[in-house]
């Protein structure tokens, strides 16, 4: 089970080195601009959350957020920082997903200091935590762990929509091949993928605004990093689309199998309705009892008229074969 605690990681790019500091001593020298900060807050921790309240480059909107967590993707540019919510995986490694569990991020990014919040641990923040050392050489703002964290968290949607790939190409073999894959199976993988666009699509639409306007804390060389986020966002929603055609056209050809499957059903209930109506046409006229029919006073009548039945259906019975109704 992932865990992820509240935590400080300072990055100093004239040393190009990188160094955690404990929650207890934490002290962030804002007064020199070759330092810059990763602050995560485990929101599930009260206590870490009120003593991140304590430093002055926390707005009192963002606490409100934490506190009072609005469920929703959304932007906030203020002078000089800029606050997003975007929604995350929580397990993108599940080789046959089901149920996708999603959280939201939030993200507050100062001229020095990234500072990310979440009630659930995220597999993209440790992923970034993995990788960072790697970008330090090329860091010159915050903006770099911007970049890390929402490439992270889009290659995590990435491999889920590669997953429910694979899924809907053995759903597909498996109806061709067996004819037996259960309506809502695909029906529930269609859905997911459904709410996987829509997230990727909030996110999109933000990484467009982002990209289309000028942030005093968003560089340049950041901003054209974030366009080719927005055009991987694009792309997965253009597979996603792909793959939401692809499930549909399953779905009609379970809905034809259906249909196949009842209309032989039918076929055989006519087949027996066919074979049983001479044999009820010859029982009713021996069954209307008139005075004057030879066949009731006949020794063999009786004998008569059930080997009647048995030709008949014999006959029909035969036919039926001949054309394979049954």
């Amino acid at each position: 089970m992932l865990n992820q605690c509240s935590e400080v990681i300072e990055f100093d790019l004239e040393a190009n080195s990188v160094k955690s500091i404990p929650l207890s001593s934490c002290r962030f020298d804002l007064d020199k601009t070759h330092k810059l900060y990763w602050v995560h807050c485990d929101l599930t921790q009260v206590d870490d959350l009120n003593h991140f309240a304590k430093q002055p480059w926390l707005p009192e909107s963002l606490l409100e957020l934490c506190r009072h967590r609005d469920m929703r993707t959304q932007m906030i540019d203020e002078s000089d920082s800029l606050t997003l919510q975007i929604p995350c995986l929580l397990d993108p490694e599940q080789s046959r997903p089901r149920m996708i569990r999603f959280d939201y991020l939030l993200i507050h990014l100062t001229h020095q200091i990234c500072f990310t919040a979440s009630a659930s641990p995220m597999p993209a923040l440790l992923a970034f935590k993995k990788s960072y050392t790697k970008s330090l050489t090329y860091a010159k703002t915050p903006c770099f762990i911007l970049f890390l964290i929402l490439d992270d968290v889009i290659n995590d949607y990435s491999r889920v929509l590669l997953t429910f790939e694979t899924t809907a190409d053995h759903l597909d073999i498996k109806i061709r091949e067996t004819h037996d894959v259960n309506f809502n199976e695909v029906m529930a993988s269609k859905k997911q993928v459904m709410k996987l666009k829509r997230h990727v699509a909030s996110i999109r639409d933000i990484l467009m605004r982002i990209s289309g306007r000028k942030f005093t804390v968003i560089s340049n060389a950041c901003r054209l990093s974030l366009t080719n986020l927005f055009t991987h966002c694009q792309t997965i929603i253009n597979e996603a689309d792909a793959i939401r055609d692809f499930m549909k056209e399953m779905l009609d050809q379970i809905d034809n199998t259906l249909m196949q499957k009842m209309n032989n059903t039918m076929k055989v209930l006519t087949g027996f309705a066919a074979i049983f109506l001479p044999l009820t046409l010859i029982a009713g006229i021996y069954g209307m009892n008139f005075q004057f029919m030879p066949e009731l006073t006949w020794r063999y009548g009786y004998y008569y008229a059930l080997m009647l039945m048995a030709v008949c259906a014999m006959i029909l019975l035969f036919i039926f074969k001949k054309i394979k109704w049954f």
